[in-house]
Formats: C-alpha cells, sequence, structure tokens
C-alpha cells in the first residue's frame, strides 16, 4: 500500500466521521468543504490509475485507455453535480459546474499542447481513432448550437424556457454511438500489462469520490445560502477544483510519454460534459435555459469548433494552435464570470 493510499484511507474515515457529527454550522462546514476537496485530489488518481489497468486488462490500446481515463476523471464532477442536484439552492450551480467543467478542459488542453511543443515539434492525433473524435465534436457543436438557438427564441417569445425533455436522450444517444464505434475499431495491445492492485485502487477511489460529493455538496449548501454566494462565482470555483487536479494527471501522464493518452483524456472530457454528464443531469432535474446556460452553450460550441478545426487542418496540434486554444477557453471563462455583474 503506497503513502497515498493510505492518505486516502484516512481521510474516508475522517470523511464518515464528520458525517456522523451533529450539528452543521460554519467550522463544520468549513471543515467538510476542505476533507472534500482533499478526497477528490486523492481519490482522482486511483480511481483513474483503476480504470487504466481496466483498460490494460482488456488489451485496448492507449488512445482508448485514455477515453476510459477521462470518463474516470469525470466522474468526480458527475457525483458532486447529482449531489448538489439534489438541493434545490443548488440545482443552477450543478448545471453551470458540469458544463464549466468543458471550458476547464479545453484550457488544460491548451496548457498540454504548449507544454509539449514549446521547444518544436507537432502531437500527431492517430488517424483512426481521430475520425470519430472529430465526428463526436462536429455532432456536439451541432447539438449546442441547436439548442442554445432554441433557447433563444424560447426566452424571445415568452416560453417556457427550460430544456425539452426530448433532448437528452439525443445527446445520449450520439454520444454512445460514438463510444461504440471507437471501441469496435480500436485496435488492442497486447503488450500492455495492467499493474497489479488496480481493482482495490479503483474500489478505494470510487467510494472516496463518492464521499468527497456528498461532503462538498452539503457544506456548499449551507455556506451558499449563509454568505449569499454568486452562483456563478460558486460554479466557478468548484468547476476550478473538480478539473484542476484529475486533469492535471493527463498533463503529467503526458510529460512522461504517454501523449496519446493525455490528449484523448482531455479531448473526451470537453465532450462528456456537454454530450454525456449534463444530459443526465438533465433527466434528474429540469434546467433552465437562463442566460447562464445560454452562454455556456455557445462558448462550448465556438470553442470546441476551434478545437476540431486544429485537427481537422492537418491531423496534428501545433504551438500557436495551443495558444489559440488556451486564449480562447481563459476569454470565455472570465467573460461568464463577468456577467455574475449583469444578469
Amino acid at each position: 500500500m503506497t503513502l497515498r493510499e493510505a492518505a486516502l484511507i484516512i481521510l474516508i474515515l475522517l470523511g464518515f466521521s464528520l458525517r456522523l457529527t451533529d450539528g452543521g454550522g460554519i467550522p463544520i462546514s468549513v471543515a467538510a468543504l476542505i476533507l472534500g476537496l482533499l478526497l477528490v485530489f486523492l481519490s482522482s488518481d486511483p480511481v483513474v490509475e483503476g480504470f487504466k489497468g481496466l483498460s490494460l486488462h482488456t488489451g485496448l490500446s492507449e488512445y482508448i485507455t485514455g477515453i476510459v481515463s477521462s470518463l474516470a476523471s469525470n466522474l468526480p464532477e458527475a457525483v458532486l453535480a447529482v449531489f448538489m442536484a439534489l438541493s434545490p439552492h443548488l440545482r443552477e450551480v450543478a448545471v453551470l459546474t458540469v458544463m464549466l467543467a468543458s471550458a476547464f478542459n479545453g484550457l488544460l488542453l491548451g496548457l498540454l499542447i504548449i507544454m509539449l511543443t514549446l521547444e518544436g515539434g507537432r502531437i500527431v492525433i492517430p488517424r483512426r481513432e481521430m475520425e470519430h473524435e472529430v465526428e463526436v465534436m462536429r455532432i456536439t457543436v451541432a447539438f449546442t448550437l441547436l439548442i442554445f438557438g432554441a433557447g433563444v427564441i424560447i426566452n424571445l417569445f415568452h416560453g417556457e424556457p427550460h430544456l425539452p425533455r426530448e433532448v437528452p436522450p439525443f445527446l445520449l444517444l450520439a454520444y454512445l454511438s460514438y463510444l461504440y464505434f471507437i471501441g469496435r475499431g480500436a485496435r488492442r495491445d497486447e503488450g500492455a500489462k495492467a499493474e497489479s492492485g488496480w481493482i482495490r485502487m479503483l474500489i478505494l477511489g470510487l467510494i472516496g469520490i463518492i464521499l468527497s460529493g456528498e461532503l462538498i455538496s452539503s457544506s456548499l449548501e449551507l455556506l451558499v445560502e449563509r454568505f449569499r454566494i454568486h452562483i456563478v462565482i460558486a460554479a466557478t470555483l468548484i468547476g476550478f477544483a473538480g478539473s484542476i487536479p484529475e486533469h492535471g494527471l493527463a498533463l503529467l501522464g503526458a510529460r512522461r510519454g504517454h501523449v496519446e493518452l493525455g490528449v484523448s483524456n482531455l479531448l473526451s472530457g470537453i465532450v462528456q460534459s456537454i454530450m454525456l454528464i449534463f444530459p443526465l443531469l438533465s433527466i434528474l432535474i429540469p434546467i433552465e435555459l437562463d442566460g447562464y446556460v445560454l452562454y455556456q452553450l455557445l462558448a462550448i460550441s465556438t470553442t470546441l469548433w476551434m478545437v476540431k478545426k486544429a485537427i481537422v487542418d492537418d491531423g496534428c496540434f501545433t504551438l500557436d494552435e495551443g495558444v489559440s486554444i488556451l486564449l480562447a477557453h481563459l476569454l470565455g471563462i472570465v467573460l461568464f464570470d463577468e456577467l455574475s455583474r449583469l444578469i
């Protein structure tokens, strides 16, 4: 057992003890929030390694392993969003946090490209996987623009500004189709072997992630209500805290030579937020198509189009494209926070 796993077990026990503590004052809520964020950070590595071990055990390629790793990396945001959605005070925060996860994934993708191409060269995307990756990006851009357009028209004509219930199944069907086709055409890597203990890491990481989501959501409910934190600021901070630790693993992995895994992790993360987690959340709760959600749909479609165009042009990422992707996503986040002063 590693030192990280031992620390994770201790924090899990502390988390369960904290949930059994009577009272819900500010000190307890702050302690729960800090402990929850620590659990997100410490749980992400084991759960990603666990899913990676599962992928390698089945003989999937490194690029497909990156997609599986991305699904695991997005698990904390998904769990946290579900817990927040169960609270009426945090429902809009939950929706915006999920959508902001896409922006933070794009931000990290730009950082990854810059980091790997700063001294020259380029990042080549595998052609077989690229075909499916571009296709799911294209349909994501189309769907987000369609939902954005429908939302604007509904608001202009004073309709019911909620996401129609017919929309989520289309998003889920498109993403599941993408997983099917990319999995069917994936090459198998017979040489890679899963490290021992990946089952233990997977179970331990999943427990930590679920517990962290419950701790963070319960503490935020009290803090947001007590201190009247604006939903945009709350969503941005939660999205940042939830995205950076685990997707930072993609940067570290790419730095160690696993470039395909890192790139596919972040590319998949951009799409998963809107095509997988967002529709699953919309099945649980009604999503209001207000100005914040409409802006995020527009921002996702435009920035994702930039990423897709960079791939389609020559099948690789270069330094100038990395800088452009980074700046575009950063501007999108800054402008979103500025909306908190206007809406």
